[in-house]
């Protein structure tokens, strides 16, 4: 891959390393005697050091990058792609077998910022990026050469794209548009409040040709469609939100079938609020029966069922976000900004805690099995 090489000149976590493995040794659990045999990555943060994390029941392994990065994708060669958070200006390819190698990295086209995500077209030749105005906040979709890097068309999609990933096999191209007007490297409010211009797009998968637009209720208009996960049948989408207005209580999960529009998910029952109007991640399991979302605002992983949608349950955790399923039916890893990890198992009864252990990373919003 004939991407740009760009050696850290931060250190490599140094020093860090031993104080590290000693305290993941050190395994902190009420719940459960061992860490799971599981492969985990992540961006992350040690000390004062931007870069991401990789562990293991054996190690964990810290690398650096050139700031603070989001999401993560797996690339056909085996090599991890991690997007530079919103408003970045890197994307970063890791080999998981070497973290501490030269990170190869690109940029987004000119006068843009990553918005933190991108999708691997299962053909493995094709890699799209979500990117912003710098200036206006305006997106557009990038398709770029997977082996290069190298931009090849762009297709606008409107404000403030998020997050995307392929679907029916690689022909529809889902897109979650945030629609949150505001320049993309300036912090604070957003200046369209209570008429957020948010939306899912489904786009030709090759071509990025518009095929369906969706988009939420007259009432919904505070709302900011962001975070997805494609179920095991590759079609059904989940999708996360957060709500800008908290004046009310709003749905926060939605689900898109093939072919149908976008069917809002109940807020948890007993307390409605307990995700504080943000949701961080979604997963959905390998048996395609329960999706999870987890919010660091209210320190909480909730659950549905994906079949009639309703609410199963919670799981407390404070400032949890990272999320992935894991290859066992029914249960997911969840990550938190405190360096908690815990193994979840879903049932109609909500969750249950596995294992759950504590290492001395703090845990960005993403996390990805290997």
């Amino acid at each position: 891959m004939a991407i740009e090489a760009r050696v850290h000149r931060r250190g490599l976590f140094a020093g860090a390393g031993g104080a590290l493995l000693g305290a993941f040794a050190s395994v902190r659990s009420s719940e459960a005697a061992r860490v799971p045999a599981v492969s985990l990555i992540s961006a992350a943060r040690i000390g004062e050091t931007d870069g991401g994390v990789i562990l293991d029941a054996e190690a964990l392994t810290g690398f650096a990058l050139p700031a603070r990065a989001h999401a993560l994708s797996r690339l056909p060669d085996g090599n991890i792609l991690l997007v530079g958070r919103r408003p970045g200006s890197f994307a970063a390819i890791v080999d998981p077998q070497q973290p501490r190698a030269h990170a190869r990295t690109f940029s987004p086209i000119t006068g843009h910022r990553f918005a933190g995500h991108a999708a691997v077209h299962p053909d493995g030749r094709t890699l799209v990026t979500s990117e912003i105005d710098a200036e206006t906040g305006d997106g557009v979709v990038v398709f770029r050469d997977l082996r290069t890097g190298v931009a090849q068309s762009t297709i606008a999609v409107g404000i403030e794209p998020h997050d995307l990933l392929f679907a029916g096999g690689g022909e529809r191209l889902v897109v979650a548009v945030g629609g949150i007007a505001k320049a993309a490297d300036i912090k604070g409010p957003p200046i369209n409040a209570g008429n957020i211009e948010s939306c899912v797009l489904e786009l030709e998968g090759k071509t990025g040709g518009l095929i369906r637009r969706h988009q939420l209720g007259a009432g919904m208009k505070s709302l900011s469609l962001r975070h997805m996960a494609l179920a095991p049948d590759g079609e059904t989408v989940a999708i996360g939100i957060q709500d800008q207005d908290r004046a009310e209580l709003r749905p926060l999960m939605a689900v898109l079938r093939a072919g149908e529009q976008l069917e809002l998910l109940p807020l948890p029952s007993g307390d409605a609020g307990m995700l504080r109007s943000y949701v961080g991640s979604v997963g959905i399991d390998t048996s395609g029966q329960f999706v999870a979302s987890t919010s660091p605002k209210g320190g909480m992983v909730g659950l549905w069922s994906m079949q009639d949608g309703l609410w199963l349950g919670g799981f407390a955790l404070t400032d949890v976000c990272g999320l992935a399923a894991d290859a066992e039916a029914g249960c997911f890893y969840v990550t938190s900004g405190l360096g908690d990890v815990v193994k979840l198992r879903a049932s109609t009864s909500g969750f249950a805690a596995q294992s759950r252990w504590n290492v001395p990373v703090a845990f960005d919003n993403h996390l990805l099995k290997i």
